[in-house]
């Protein structure tokens, strides 16, 4: 079943907070955090109230994932996943921090967890529109969703998502994608210019590579290690959560659902995944029921974006959503 292993969250969506910026110079510190963003309204804000994301990935899988997954022979793939929120209880989930693996299981944060009360609104159709790899223009829907979860296990009445193998026919690293809702009842038809900007590939992933499988030990540092790759085209730093590309390492579990976040700077080039961190990693697949011998890791550069969603009732107030383009590599490794 092709659903969870896709996060990259998402999956990352790469949120941090602890640094600060001058509200009213508007100039960020040298920080990486939720923070950082410009607030001056009527710019939307990390600390609005959650409204919904898109995530918008460009993957590339080691052979192990290749085999595992209905991938037509390709190696690579484009995922898209969204929703979209009038309302939440609480209005926003807990941010992660920079520099630290977050136990997403452990915090109830976000990106992974969405409010037991929610309202999911219809934006109609959602279609984005951008370039491909051969630099042809592209637009593609994505569709709603089925069943009451979406690709990572979060529970929504009305979702979107999109999994295609080989990634070159949609998409261009280092390039923006529109984002357009047909409209309904609760949100206008809106077109979103320059919503999404994918960042340049890394070049490479090192410490493992690719193809290796480790092992990570419970208890035992591990560090990893990327090439990355020059996002010529991104918008300004001022544009972007964290004022750069980030770079986030996950720990998921087999089904592809994630347990930690870990979040630096793109350019930092590495990290080092602590050993506690592959000790919860072990409690939490086990209470999940899966495998404790195996993890999915991933690293992905991220530029996180903010947009309003144009809802068409005032009393819901100024919601954000998070626009998370992610180029991702994902890899299974053995565990101890």
């Amino acid at each position: 079943m092709l659903t969870k292993v896709f996060v990259s969250i998402s999956l990352g969506a790469a949120v941090l907070t602890g640094c600060g910026n001058d509200p009213n110079t508007g100039t960020p510190d040298a920080c990486v955090g939720h923070s950082c963003f410009i607030v001056d309204d009527p710019f939307p804000h990390a600390t609005d109230p959650e409204g919904g994301q898109i995530i918008f990935e460009h993957m590339t899988f080691d052979t192990d994932l290749q085999g595992m997954f209905p991938l037509a022979g390709a190696s690579t793939a484009t995922r898209v996943m969204a929703y979209f929120m009038s309302a939440q209880t609480p209005e926003s989930n807990p941010l992660p921090m920079p520099n630290i693996c977050n136990n997403l299981e452990a915090t109830k944060g976000w990106p992974l967890h969405v409010g037991a009360v929610h309202t999911d609104v219809d934006v109609g159709t959602l279609t984005l529109i951008g370039k491909n790899a051969a630099g042809a223009a592209v637009s593609f829907d994505v569709p709603r969703g089925t069943g009451p979860v979406d690709q990572i296990g979060r529970p929504h009445d009305i979702f979107y998502q999109l999994f295609q193998p080989t990634a070159a026919d949609l998409l261009k690293p280092d390039s923006f994608y529109d984002v357009k809702f047909g409209g309904s009842a609760a949100v206008a038809a809106t077109t979103l210019q320059r919503a999404l900007y994918l960042p340049a590939e890394y070049s490479s992933v090192q410490n493992p590579g690719l193809e290796d499988n480790g092992p990570l030990e419970a208890g035992v540092e591990f560090p990893v290690a990327w090439t990355v790759g020059n996002s010529a085209n991104k918008p300004p730093d001022t544009e972007l959560v964290g004022n750069t590309i980030l770079g986030v390492t996950w720990l998921l579990d087999v089904t592809g659902s994630p347990t930690h976040m870990c979040i630096a700077p793109a350019g930092a080039q590495a990290f080092t995944i602590a050993g506690t961190a592959i000790t919860e990693y072990k409690t939490i697949a086990a209470a999940r029921g899966q495998r404790t011998d195996k993890l999915i890791l991933l690293r992905s550069a991220i530029a996180h974006q903010l947009d309003r969603l144009p809802l068409t009732s005032a009393t819901t107030g100024k919601r954000r959503i998070d626009m998370l383009s992610l180029e991702c590599w994902a890899q299974l490794m053995d565990v101890r």
